[in-house]
C-alpha cells in the first residue's frame, strides 16, 4: 500500500488533471491504491475544492459584470453629455485632430400609442410551452396524462 505522502502526491495530481481538463481520470482514480472509504472522501475533497473554485469565479464573474455595468453606464451619461452641448450650441458637427462628432437621425423605429388597437395580425404567436410542474402533480395523483410518464432518477449528493 502507498505511503500517505504519496497518497496525498497522487490526489494532488488528480485535482491538477482534473483543472487541466485531462481525459482518463477514471483510470487515474483506480489507479491509486486506497480502501474505497479513502478514495471516496478524497474525492469528495477535490470536489468541495472545485466546489469552492466555482463560487469564487462566480463572485470575480458577478464583481466584473457590476463594474462593466458601471462604465456602461459612465459612457451613456458623457454621450448625453456630449450630445447636449452640440445641441444647445446648434453644432451638428465638431471636428477636432483626434475625433470627429456628429449628431444625425437614427434609423426610424415603431412607436406604440395604443396596443389593443393593432390588429392581431401583426402579433407574432407564442410558443405554446409545456408545463412540466401541472403534469408532474396529475402523474403523482394516479392520473394518466398520454405521452407523460413519472421517471425516478438517481444522483450522488456528497453532504
Amino acid at each position: 500500500m502507498a505511503s500517505l505522502y504519496e497518497l496525498h502526491g497522487n490526489y494532488l495530481e488528480l485535482q491538477q488533471m482534473i483543472e487541466d481538463g485531462h481525459e482518463g481520470l477514471e483510470d487515474t482514480l483506480q489507479s491509486i491504491e486506497d480502501a474505497i472509504p479513502v478514495k471516496l472522501e478524497n474525492t469528495a475533497r477535490i470536489i468541495r475544492n472545485l466546489e469552492a473554485e466555482n463560487e469564487m469565479y462566480k463572485a470575480e464573474e458577478k464583481r466584473l459584470a457590476d463594474r462593466r455595468k458601471s462604465n456602461e453606464n459612465s459612457i451613456k451619461r458623457l454621450k448625453e453629455g456630449i450630445q447636449m452641448v452640440m445641441e444647445s450650441s446648434g453644432n451638428k458637427k465638431v471636428k477636432t485632430p483626434l475625433f470627429s462628432f456628429g449628431i444625425q437621425n437614427n434609423p426610424p423605429s415603431v412607436h406604440v400609442t395604443d396596443d389593443t388597437a393593432i390588429p392581431k395580425d401583426f402579433f407574432i404567436p407564442v410558443d405554446p410551452k409545456l408545463d412540466k410542474k401541472m403534469i408532474l402533480k396529475l402523474l403523482k395523483e394516479g392520473n394518466q396524462v398520454p405521452g407523460a410518464e413519472l421517471k425516478q432518477s438517481e444522483s450522488l449528493r456528497i453532504r
